[in-house]
């Protein structure tokens, strides 16, 4: 299954190590690892993640899941044809509104 990252959860992955790193290195290599880890089982399972509600159509079909052990990171994602999309990766402690609305 293709697994296919936009630019801003790209840009949230090369974001998240460095933060992480400041305090320790060694958790912030296991994050993106099981970051790259659920991108794998979510493109074998994608209705794993629970589906994200939302009344704007530009939402439709996104899901989210958490990122192996690191509960507070979670992945939002869409199903296509081939696999899946991941369109962000965010913290909890992130922006309630960005929570909410996970902008592409």
């Amino acid at each position: 299954m293709t697994i296919l990252i936009t630019p801003a959860a790209e840009n949230d992955l090369v974001n998240i190590w460095p933060y992480l790193a400041r305090e320790n290195s060694d958790v912030a290599d296991r994050v993106y690892q099981a970051a790259e880890d659920t991108f794998q089982a979510l493109s074998a399972t994608p209705r794993i993640g629970s589906l994200y509600r939302c009344k704007r159509s530009r939402l439709e079909g996104l899901r989210f899941f958490p990122v192996g052990k690191f509960k507070n990171y979670v992945v939002y994602y869409r199903e296509h044809p081939k696999g899946i999309e991941i369109i962000r990766i965010l913290h909890a402690h992130m922006d309630k509104q960005r929570r909410r609305e996970p902008k592409e």
